[in-house]
């Protein structure tokens, strides 16, 4: 068996396809498929007729996957889970592996009887330990699940807007608790006042303009964004953790949108 954070990953046994009862459950299955480089168990739970794919690197539907796990080494099959999560619908997971070359991956999945219908990836380069000793996804790997989401969800988003949409720094603080905060960016030190520091060099660079997903569970909360970086459109992905109504941690990362004739499919990535 595999350790993932808190989350095992068993190992399909031949011909033996997993039953899972939560959503959660139905998306490690679809990563034991495709660790195993086994198509069937990855599809198991996958809308076979309805599946829309958002990863530009990927032909659209199921065909898009199959072609994935079976064009791809072993070694660049192998996905373990650190943090997966619920939001009505919606699961979204971050997972250590290779995808295209990169190996820190974030996951969206949406659900519709029962079924995975729509799915957006996004990924960056795995880096060495940061200033402070984080690495892109250590932490806290569970929700917290007696705070409250919707509280939770409410104050990153009106944090998101003030601060990286509308670009006003002067309101950091009130979304902090002193100078604490923990940060999985490569290369950054935690604190409020080094995060002020970097944000003021890196709006020199990018814009973000529109939040297309805001979901969360307990103190986890992911933000989905469209912007731009150095006038190349991007999306950003940013998890956060709250605690007692302020900010204490953050992972995530920009991933600049490819060209479009470079895309699989027409979905967009977001």
């Amino acid at each position: 068996m595999q350790e993932s954070g808190d989350r095992t990953i068993s190992e399909p046994h031949d011909g033996d396809l997993q039953m899972a009862k939560s959503d959660i459950e139905k998306i490690m299955t679809v990563f034991q498929g495709i660790s195993a480089g086994n198509v069937d168990l990855a599809t198991q739970h996958i809308d076979h007729k309805r599946f829309v794919q958002h990863n530009p690197h990927a032909t659209d539907g199921v065909e898009g996957l199959t072609q994935f796990i079976n064009q791809s080494p072993g070694d660049q099959l192998h996905l373990t889970v650190v943090r997966a999560f619920q939001d009505g619908a919606y699961v979204v997971t971050q997972a250590k592996g290779q995808r295209t070359g990169r190996n820190v991956i974030f996951d969206i999945f949406r659900f519709e009887a029962g079924l995975v219908v729509e799915h957006w990836a996004f990924s960056a380069m795995d880096a060495p330990p940061n200033q402070s000793g984080h690495t892109q996804t250590d932490g806290p790997t569970e929700a917290n699940l007696s705070e409250d989401t919707e509280k939770n969800k409410s104050i990153v988003r009106e944090y998101y807007e003030t601060v990286h949409v509308s670009g006003d720094h002067s309101k950091i603080p009130q979304y902090f608790t002193g100078d604490h905060c923990i940060r999985h960016e490569p290369g950054v030190r935690d604190g409020v006042e080094n995060f002020k520091h970097d944000l003021e060099r890196l709006v020199r660079h990018r814009s973000i303009d529109d939040i297309k997903f805001v979901f969360g569970q307990g103190d986890f909360v992911f933000i989905a964004a469209m912007g731009s970086h150095e006038s190349k459109p991007c999306v950003y992905i940013d998890l956060y953790r709250v605690e007692d109504g302020k900010i204490a941690e953050r992972w995530g990362f920009p991933q600049e949108v490819p060209p479009q004739e470079e895309w699989k499919n027409k979905n967009g990535m977001l």
